[in-house]
């Protein structure tokens, strides 16, 4: 028999319109003859609906990317072999699902708490755990994490909500003084570039801060690296692989417009035009990232090279892009997997890590 596998998309985050390109390109690719894919879509208000068929679901005409009004809405409950699908208008069970594929970046499906109720629905989910998840989403906690086994990462200092206005003032002015300009000044946990801005002088730092908050209630300003922009794909569990690099060129920083909308502003090198030591040292840095930060799965790990050939880690991503430019699925073609042997290998990832954990006592006497 196939396999149930769900793909779950949208979720209330700045990132839905890109979880619902993620979802469609995975969806489409999946190997049909293995597997039999079905869409689980929750909406920006936190609502979850069902579909066999994603075009019943999502609105992908004329790059739209929105789920569809009139949707069956539905919850999952924990059964005794496969989570299952309840229908709340039809008030019964309508399919049994084997394998969680979430897709939803950001808030609420990259941060833990999406994992945490598929290991409560005790069912084998792709990507990484409710630790790993929660550590990588909160950069300033991943820095530090990464600080303490002598990784470097860009200098950084967090600015919370509460933080009375001077206190803030004190800590952007110090922070200016020390690294100056050009700066960045992001949402503390979120991705895709949103609410992520560049700044050039003081007068444009008031207006990122406000921006940044939009999006989460603490916010990091980053020194600007000045080196070339690389990334690595890695896939696995215990043993975990680390793709080509990959190298993006962009005019001011990767925006969520490059990186989803296939603006100019930016072009991906794939792989990138690195030599071999430089290749192992950024595949090794890579796989040393994934494993210090409880990883699992897959993560897109980005890093800067600056032009002594230090390699400087900005973030890793737990849940990255899979859409038809995204350089998570791009950089494994290059490397000799192709799209949809790659899905198949992180569900089977996903199912070998359930197994795992399985075999712990869960009792005590």
């Amino acid at each position: 028999m196939k396999k149930i596998i769900a793909v779950v998309c949208g979720g209330k985050s700045g990132e839905h319109e890109v979880s619902l390109r993620s979802a469609f390109y995975v969806y489409n690719n999946i190997d049909k003859k293995k597997y039999r894919a079905i869409i689980i879509a929750i909406d920006k208000k936190g609502r979850w609906y069902f579909s066999y068929n994603l075009e019943d679901i999502i609105n992908t005409r004329n790059q739209l990317w929105k789920l569809k009004s009139n949707l069956e809405e539905i919850v999952l409950l924990k059964s005794k072999k496969r989570s299952q699908v309840f229908s709340l208008k039809e008030k019964k069970n309508l399919i049994g699902i084997d394998v969680f594929f979430p897709l939803i970046h950001g808030t609420y499906g990259e941060d833990g708490c999406l994992q945490g109720f598929f290991e409560l629905l005790d069912v084998p989910y792709v990507s990484a755990g409710v630790l790993g998840s929660a550590i990588a989403m909160d950069k300033e906690i991943a820095k530090r994490l990464l600080m303490l086994e002598k990784i470097p990462v860009t200098e950084f200092v967090v600015i919370k909500k509460e933080d009375k206005l001077k206190e803030r003032r004190n800590k952007v002015n110090q922070f200016i003084k020390e690294f100056h300009f050009p700066l960045f000044i992001k949402p503390v946990s979120l991705g895709s570039s949103v609410g992520v801005s560049k700044v050039f002088n003081k007068k444009e730092v008031d207006k990122a801060i406000k921006e940044a908050f939009k999006y989460d209630t603490e916010i990091m300003i980053e020194k600007f690296i000045n080196g070339r922009e690389i990334e690595c794909s890695v896939l696995g569990n215990l043993h975990p692989k680390a793709s080509l690099p990959g190298e993006i060129k962009s005019r001011s920083f990767y925006s969520y417009e490059a990186k989803y909308l296939n603006s100019e502003d930016a072009k991906l090198l794939i792989p990138a035009p690195l030599s071999k030591e430089l290749i192992k040292k950024v595949q090794k840095l890579s796989i040393k990232v994934f494993q210090t930060l409880k990883l699992q799965g897959m993560a897109r790990i980005d890093v800067f090279l600056k032009p002594n050939g230090q390699l400087i880690v900005n973030e890793a991503n737990t849940i990255p892009g899979f859409t038809q430019i995204s350089m998570y699925p791009k950089l494994w073609q290059v490397s000799g997997i192709k799209y949809s042997k790659l899905i198949d290998k992180l569900i089977q990832l996903a199912i070998e890590n359930y197994n795992r954990k399985n075999k712990l006592k869960r009792d005590f006497q």
